[in-house]
Parts: C-alpha cells; sequence; structure tokens
C-alpha cells in the first residue's frame, strides 16, 4: 500500500496508459480487494445487479485488443474523419499531444496487459430515457472508480477506455455475454504502473466551470 492520503489518492489517480508495466504479473487476490472496495460505492436501491468480469487469460486478452483496434479504427473512420491530429475539438487542451500519443501507446500494447476489467450493468439503456440512462450508469460508475482508487493505493493503475464498444457485438461473443441483458460500461487495462509519482492535471479553474445557484456560461 501506497502512504497516500485519501486527498492525494482522488487528486492523483490518473487514466495511465504509458506508465502500465507490462511486465509484471498482477494477483487474484489483489483484484479482489480492489473489487470488494469498489463493491461499497452506492448502486440504485442496493440492488447489486451489476456484473464484473476479469479476464487475465493472455490468448483472451489478445483477442480482446484484436477488437478494440478494429473499434478503434471503426471510431476514427465513421466519427472522428478529418477531426484528428491539429483538427480535433481537443487539440489546444495542455498536454494534448501527450495524450494521443498515450492512446497510440496503449492500443500498442494493449494486448500485454496482465489484466482487463470489463463491468456490466443489467439492461439495455440505448432506447432508454433520461432517467433510466442516468440511474443505470449512476449504478456503477461510481464503483468502476472507486476501483481506480483503489488500484492507485496499491501502486497500480488503469485507462477508462470505451472504444471497444464500437464492436461490443464481437465482444460479447467472445466473452459470453448475453447482449440483451448486459450494457457493458468500459474497458479497463490493469497493470502496476512503472512508478508511483502522478500529479494533479491540467482542469479548468473553479470559477470557469462553477456557478452558484443558477445556471451560468
Amino acid at each position: 500500500m501506497l502512504n497516500l492520503s485519501a486527498d492525494q489518492v482522488l487528486s492523483t489517480t490518473r487514466s495511465v496508459r504509458k506508465r502500465l508495466d507490462f511486465n509484471r504479473s498482477v494477483s487474484r487476490a489483489d483484484l479482489q480487494d480492489c473489487l470488494d472496495i469498489a463493491f461499497q460505492a452506492p448502486n440504485g436501491s442496493n440492488m447489486n445487479s451489476w456484473r464484473w468480469i476479469i479476464i487475465d487469460d493472455p490468448e483472451i486478452i489478445q483477442k480482446i485488443a484484436e477488437v478494440y483496434n478494429i473499434a478503434l479504427d471503426h471510431y476514427v473512420e465513421n466519427v472522428l474523419g478529418e477531426a484528428v491530429g491539429e483538427n480535433y475539438r481537443g487539440a489546444s487542451i495542455p498536454r494534448a499531444d501527450k495524450i494521443n500519443d498515450s492512446v497510440l501507446y496503449l492500443r500498442e500494447n494493449l494486448h500485454r496487459s496482465p489484466a482487463i476489467l470489463i463491468p456490466l450493468l443489467s439492461g439495455r439503456v440505448e432506447n432508454a430515457g433520461v432517467f433510466a440512462q442516468a440511474s443505470s450508469y449512476g449504478s456503477i460508475i461510481q464503483a468502476v472508480w472507486s476501483f481506480f482508487l483503489a488500484l492507485r493505493s496499491r501502486g497500480m493503475g488503469s485507462a477508462w477506455t470505451t472504444a471497444h464498444l464500437w464492436r461490443e457485438k464481437e465482444m460479447a461473443e467472445l466473452l459470453g455475454i448475453p447482449l440483451d441483458k448486459y450494457t457493458q460500461v468500459g474497458l479497463f487495462p490493469i497493470a502496476y504502473t512503472i512508478g508511483t509519482d502522478f500529479k494533479k492535471a491540467y482542469r479548468k479553474s473553479f470559477d470557469e466551470v462553477v456557478s452558484w445557484n443558477q445556471f451560468e456560461l
């Protein structure tokens, strides 16, 4: 366990890609400990209707990486189009080039992940109203982030990815997920981090994003 305060864990937990140590194994016992902590996050009516899949079989991880890369190609081609590089809407964000590099690095190395987590929420939400969608995702996303925090406190890390959902059906078939009954929330590679000295990241200032009592731009 790292000697970090709660505030340090909360403010320095990053989406880690280039500093994931793909050469070091991760124990199932440690992953279970992190998930046991994650399960304490609030969820709708305390129904615990989520499901969690941890993949640590290298052959399956290799196939997951193949689906991920095909999905990412699909996303870039059909959604981003010319909106890449300097044309990307986030290109002006500080260190945006570093983010692009790290995304590419993860793409090239995902198959080397010691483990991958895919959480599932019960039911389908794509045709649901705003309330149902918010309630569904609001019953699992905080648990996923608690998992990230638990990893951080143990010297491990992950990256929040959703690109594979462009090939959700293929991933469901690979992992035996009943596509009509569960929605995949994301795909999270897990590894120890190379070093643990993560710092606060760029964020817009308080005054830029917060208003009191009513909406203001």
